[in-house]
């Protein structure tokens, strides 16, 4: 989280009444969401140009774990009140950063750098799944930024407690092996309080010297430190982790995961690109893998009344993922 000060926005109503919720980023957020940069990436106009370029066709990288958290209540254009960007490091990106060994400060702007030079890339579906599998996954917390970064300020207390269950929703169910987390400096009671621990740039001398609202911090969580502590941190509880069990494709997957953010049909439709007859293929498919794992999963047979039955049908997957998280992540494993 930035503690820089809050962009010129008009001020909330004396008597606002919040109506927060976290989901994925979309397109259409990103004008809204990039003026929510932080300071500490230190970008000049023409970067952030070239990165709001980038932006707009990496919404949906499965490297990419990012989303909103936005208020309802207020009027569009002014909504969203968070936006977090987590990404899954790549070998080549970890062994640039030295991420693992001595890292420098910095680390969200010298791998956006990389990325928009195309240095490195993205990983992809089935590369997230192997190193799932085989428990080598790596995330770097690029930014997570508030609009209100005022703690006394009621109304920013609540926006970081829905950005702690956001961390959870797009974060937990994969295997991790580590976290690296770079923020400002000042967001340090925060990062500790969620699980991390004080992490160490090998540049921190010359880190010092900056001014406040440019100075990055390290926050580090390995699977090791996570074992040792106590499960009931937000950053903790990511590395709880078991192996799915129903191991739905790219396509079911995504649909789950925009469902459980209370999508209707026609969002969900525009989201995956398909027709009405495509999404029905979709669910279906979905319940017949259920069903040939777990025969018993949705009770009596339905016959063929499957009109009736679908809707209940959703409502059982959901629940189901919903506490299962795993299911909703990439594996490609024996």
């Amino acid at each position: 989280m930035s503690e820089s000060a809050p962009r010129a926005i008009a001020p909330r109503p004396a008597d606002h009444w919040p109506r927060l919720r976290h989901r994925p980023l979309r397109a259409a957020d990103l004008a809204e969401s990039m003026a929510l940069l932080p300071a500490h990436l230190d970008l000049d106009a023409d970067e952030r140009a070239r990165l709001a370029q980038w932006w707009t066709s990496h919404v949906d990288a499965p490297g990419l774990l990012t989303g909103v958290i936005e208020d309802m209540a207020l009027p569009a254009g002014r909504r969203i009140q968070g936006w977090g960007v987590s990404m899954i490091a790549s070998p080549a990106l970890r062994e640039r950063l030295d991420l693992e060994r001595s890292p420098r400060g910095h680390l969200a702007r010298r791998a956006y750098a990389a990325l928009l030079a195309g240095e490195v890339t993205l990983p992809d579906d089935r590369d997230i799944g192997r190193w799932n599998a085989a428990g080598e996954l790596v995330l770097l917390i690029l930014h997570f930024t508030l609009r209100h970064f005022d703690l006394a300020d009621p109304y920013a207390s609540k926006v970081i407690t829905s950005a702690n269950d956001s961390f959870r929703a797009f974060h937990d169910g994969y295997q991790w092996r580590a976290m690296f987390y770079e923020n400002a400096a000042a967001a340090a009671p925060i990062a500790l309080q969620s699980g991390f621990g004080a992490g160490r740039f090998a540049d921190e001398a010359e880190l010092a010297c900056m001014p406040p609202p440019l100075r990055p911090a390290l926050f580090v969580l390995t699977r090791e430190q996570a074992r040792l502590q106590m499960p009931g941190t937000t950053a903790r509880n990511c590395f709880e982790w078991q192996a799915p069990r129903f191991r739905f494709n790219a396509a079911q997957r995504k649909l789950l995961r925009n469902a459980l953010f209370d999508e209707n049909d026609d969002a969900l439709m525009a989201l995956l690109e398909v027709s009405v007859h495509g999404l029905k293929k979709l669910w279906r498919g979905i319940y017949e893998r259920v069903e040939a794992v777990e025969p018993e999963f949705f009770g009596e047979p339905a016959g063929a009344d499957d009109g009736k039955r679908g809707p209940e049908k959703r409502r059982q997957v959901l629940a189901y993922v919903r506490q299962r998280p795993e299911e909703l992540r990439p594996w490609v494993g024996a």
